[in-house]
């Protein structure tokens, strides 16, 4: 998925900088430090504060750890003044590194890796690894193998994904990133640095929905054909993010989101979504008029219908083993303020 010899070129600093903003819980924007504790049968016996403003190593017991749990794990995050919290038992540390070397391979490449990792950290999840926010409790550990073929479906080879995000006053663009996927892994990466010799950014950012056409333009030039290419305003991504779950499909409708060009399988994703956003309050209001035996019939209709589309192969992410819009729904309320 990420070539090993990946061509970073043209990143715009601060591009890159709010791109991995708008990524991040806003938790850990506010508080952007993270907290690292070893453990010795529960008890705290190594504390360290790190990442910005980090006090370093502290005496565990000017903060005491008052549970294990994801209510305590919260409130020492809080007390801590950090926005994570890493627990690890004494014991565990070796196992789980044993284990990662024992899987790890010189050939595999970072998303491999990665995933090595985050398989070996689950395993002990709640039993001698404990994190705040709880995203091992939340975020699966898909094969490399089910990850890579869903990437092969759904972005076509020797082409660019493409996404862009304008400032709200429009006076500039917020982030930007062009990726290039060739023999099934992304080989380049850049930002609008690449291209702003032939498209210049104060005039995209204040017509951005009719300037994104000659973006797209002068990204096959410079690079590939875009296969997906996402533009749209800060203020609208944060909404999309933190608001309801129609919010995509509201803001799709009202134009305040271009997807051009967007494959079929995201059409459909998408056409769904906008269906949900017209009917949804309408279907709301019928539901509540009918008894509530045909209001059961209606949602188990609506899984099986859903878990058929599945099994079939229909669902885009059918191979990945699990939903990525059901997992988002769950790490959403990470993003609310």
């Amino acid at each position: 998925m990420l070539s090993p010899e990946v061509d970073l070129a043209d990143i715009d600093a601060r591009h890159w900088r709010n791109g991995w903003r708008l990524l991040v819980p806003p938790r850990v924007i506010e508080r952007p430090r993270w907290a690292f504790a070893v453990l010795d049968g529960g008890v705290v016996i190594k504390l360290v504060i790190a990442g910005e403003g980090a006090r370093g190593a502290i005496d565990p017991a000017e903060v005491p750890l008052p549970g294990l749990s994801e209510r305590h794990l919260a409130a020492w995050a809080r007390a801590l003044d950090v926005g994570a919290v890493i627990a690890l038992e004494r014991t565990v540390v070796a196992k789980v590194a044993a284990e990662v070397e024992s899987a790890l391979r010189v050939d595999q490449d970072y998303v491999a890796q990665g995933l090595v990792v985050l398989r070996a950290l689950k395993k002990h999840a709640g039993d001698g690894v404990w994190t705040e926010p709880p995203l091992l409790d939340l975020v699966p550990a898909p094969s490399y193998d089910s990850l890579q073929r869903t990437f092969d479906l759904l972005v076509p080879d020797r082409s660019a994904l493409v996404a862009y995000v304008v400032d709200d006053d429009r006076a500039r663009l917020h982030s930007s990133i062009i990726a290039v996927k060739s023999g099934g892994d992304i080989t380049r990466v850049a930002t609008h640095r690449a291209l702003a010799d032939l498209v210049s950014e104060p005039a995209l950012a204040r017509d951005w929905q009719s300037g994104y056409r000659r973006v797209l333009q002068a990204t096959e030039e410079r690079f590939a054909k875009p296969s997906i290419a996402v533009f749209l305003e800060r203020r609208t991504l944060m909404g999309i993010v933190t608001g309801p779950s129609d919010q995509l499909a509201r803001e799709l409708n009202a134009k305040r989101v271009v997807i051009d060009p967007a494959p079929a399988w995201l059409l459909g994703l998408l056409g769904g979504a906008a269906v949900a956003a017209v009917a949804g309050r309408a279907a709301s209001a019928l539901a509540s008029m009918l008894p509530q035996a045909a209001r059961d019939r209606a949602t188990a209709f609506a899984s099986r219908a859903k878990g058929a589309m599945k099994d079939s192969g229909a669902s885009p992410f059918a191979l990945l083993g699990f939903d990525p819009l059901e997992l988002w729904s769950r790490v959403r309320p990470f993003y609310r303020e």
